[in-house]
């Protein structure tokens, strides 16, 4: 029996021992892989005439900031950077870490600037914001066995998810895995093939909810923008709104509104729809858009209890919309105190499969030696994004870009439509041109810092 014991406590002991020379040693090699890689990028920069910068991101990059970005540079520093816009409307960090091997592959950028993670979701949903006071995350979580296992387990599950998504199917008549087929199309940019089997899809079942929104979204916003495109894309998201399609229905208002709106057809009769219909409120980024859309069409009774609805939430997300709201009445005190709560919120309860896969494209960018730029959203602070990733091995490689201090500042003495034309985020949307200039001046004067530019 002693011997046993003594056998049970030497193997404990050498499990204990085991786990500790593998931290030391991860940390170690982290430094030392990290600082060679910085010191090979650093050189690759330094003997380059000419950058390659590739923004990645979502909606808020795709056709935006990069326009602007690519325009001032051209100005500033003739024939020096090429921007390659990776935006993509409506995808997220798995798609985007999908499709990370073969962009480095194709455009081999210097520098890639990467404003994402928005769509999906940033903060904790589950927690309870009336109490946030008492309640802060945990961050005991910190040792490099943890995140190594974290890290692989989310690679794993995007791999899965990968292997999954392109697994073509014989069986046509099997509307799950059509569903499959159309999305890999969708994400891989075949937006035509996509269409098509969109369409087969409704014609086995008319009212699939997720090939109609995919189809709406193709015809509205990624197909050809001709008339016929445009119309079919409000007809069927009014067809979807009359057959009560749940699945992100504040989507198809917004379709139908704009394409009103840009052919002069009046929208009375969709705006008493919308103010009687009881959708789901958990696509609030939708319905955020939504009502910045008609806000100016409604009576201040219709927005104010339209502005409940959407208050109702307690997240993060309504809690930002309500600081700007109070930031247009011009009441700062209140603006500053739910801006602070809404902070605090994305500081102390993150999204931890969010930021898991925020951290395995900063890897990858890192791994191939690619300079980082980690740029935060409009309006927001950096220190939540750099709170999550303070610990990583490439934390000191890392430029962070906060656009925070220039947009509040200008919120003061603009109005909130001046610098973006929705609110999908709550308290930023997506940039007019004027927004779109001042995140692009704000990564020049970076890039300035970076690369010791002068001007010719």
């Amino acid at each position: 029996m002693k011997l046993f014991l003594k056998s049970f406590l030497l193997i404990i002991i050498g499990v204990i021992l085991s786990l500790i020379i593998l931290e030391c040693g991860l940390r170690i090699a982290g430094w030392t892989i990290f600082s060679y890689q910085q010191y090979k990028n650093n050189k690759a920069l330094r003997n380059k005439s000419q950058y390659t910068i590739m923004c990645l991101g979502e909606s808020t990059t795709q056709g935006q900031y990069p326009v602007q970005l690519q325009q001032i540079l051209n100005k500033k520093y003739p024939n020096k950077f090429s921007i390659i816009d990776c935006g993509f409307s409506g995808t997220n960090l798995e798609n985007i870490l999908n499709l990370l091997d073969n962009n480095i592959d194709k455009y081999k950028p210097n520098i890639t600037i990467c404003m994402m993670g928005i769509n999906n979701g940033l903060t904790n949903k589950s927690i309870d914001t009336d109490n946030i006071e008492y309640v802060k995350k945990s961050n005991s979580t910190n040792f490099k066995i943890y995140k190594l296992y974290m890290l692989i387990k989310e690679h794993l599950k995007v791999l899965l998810q990968n292997n999954s998504l392109f697994a073509e199917t014989l069986n046509t008549q099997d509307v799950s895995s059509l569903c499959n087929l159309s999305n890999k199309y969708y994400w891989s940019g075949n937006y035509k093939k996509a269409k098509e089997i969109s369409e087969q899809i409704l014609q086995i079942d008319p009212l699939n909810e997720e090939a109609l929104y995919l189809l709406v979204t193709l015809y509205f916003y990624h197909l050809e923008q001709n008339t016929e495109n445009l119309m079919k894309a409000y007809e069927l998201s009014l067809n979807a709104i009359d057959n009560n399609i749940s699945f992100n229905r504040p989507k198809f208002y917004i379709i139908c509104i704009n394409y009103c709106v840009k052919n002069n057809i009046k929208i009375d009769s969709l705006l008493e729809k919308l103010l009687n219909d009881n959708f789901d409120m958990k696509f609030l980024n939708s319905t955020l858009e939504l009502y910045r859309l008609v806000k100016n069409d409604l009576s201040k009774e219709q927005l104010n209890t339209f502005k409940e609805k959407i208050l109702s939430q307690n997240d993060e997300m309504s809690i930002a919309f309500n600081a700007i709201d109070f930031l247009e009445k011009k009441n700062y005190l209140k603006f500053q105190e739910y801006f602070n709560k809404a902070e605090e919120i994305r500081l102390n309860f993150p999204n931890d499969n969010t930021y898991n896969l925020y951290k395995l494209i900063i890897r990858k960018l890192v791994d191939n030696n690619i300079k980082v730029l980690c740029m935060q959203y409009p309006i927001r602070s950096i220190l939540p994004l750099q709170e999550q990733l303070k610990n990583e091995p490439y934390y000191d490689k890392i430029t962070f870009i906060s656009n925070k201090k220039i947009f509040k500042q200008a919120l003061i003495n603009k109005r909130f439509d001046d610098l973006f034309i929705d609110q999908f985020a709550g308290d930023f949307g997506h940039c007019t041109d004027l927004g779109n200039t001042m995140i692009a001046e704000n990564v020049v004067k970076t890039l300035e810092n970076i690369l010791n530019l002068k001007q010719n």
